[in-house]
């Protein structure tokens, strides 16, 4: 499994780096808390865990957080047959 660059600039777009005071979590409480839980839902299925996306060769993985109300985790399998962790969006 591959987390491109590019998810963790929009994790850091979208959480604090610190926790906030209002009990929003930080891009380490996300990676800690809720990444760990995605990344072992895709290594055990990932063609389960994810629907694909019109006309794409990008998959996404819709959950429930522990610390997020929801998120979508854009996903692809790459050449070599490893996923590449894209893209993430937050919900309430």
């Amino acid at each position: 499994m591959i987390v491109l660059p590019l998810f963790f600039d929009r994790l850091d777009v979208l959480l604090p780096s610190e926790r906030g005071p209002d009990g929003m979590p930080s891009t380490a409480d996300f990676v800690l808390h809720e990444l760990t839980h995605v990344v072992e839902a895709l290594a055990d299925d990932f063609i389960g865990a994810t629907s694909p996306l019109p006309d794409s060769d990008t998959r996404v993985l819709v959950a429930t957080g522990l610390l997020v109300g929801a998120m979508a985790i854009y996903v692809r399998e790459n050449s070599r047959g490893a996923v590449e962790v894209l893209w993430l969006d937050l919900g309430p």
